[in-house]
């Protein structure tokens, strides 16, 4: 079972729309099996329908047998090991 992880909800239907072709399945078979409409989901995986009902939601979601986590931002990304932060100082007084 696939993991996704999303900070905002229009991030939700593309990254679901990621595991469907992943699963190279169709968005009229997808739609049939979670019993929603084709075009609610092409404008859901669209980022369109940030206050989707969570019914449909949760429907497509079981569909694709992920697990979504939802997070309240997103993770602040770290330096590589073999990279120095940038100083913006001094790149400013030069």
């Amino acid at each position: 079972m696939a993991t996704i992880e999303v900070f905002r909800a229009d991030d939700l239907g593309p990254a679901l729309r990621e595991v469907r072709i992943a699963e190279d399945m169709t968005q009229q078979a997808l739609a049939s099996i979670a019993g929603v409409g084709r075009q609610w989901l092409n404008a859901f995986e669209a980022g369109q329908k940030g206050s989707a009902p969570l019914n449909m939601v949760m429907r497509v979601v079981s569909a694709l047998g992920v697990t979504v986590t939802l997070s309240r931002r997103a993770p602040t990304p770290a330096f590589p090991d073999d990279e120095e932060p940038i100083d913006l100082d001094a790149l400013v007084d030069r």
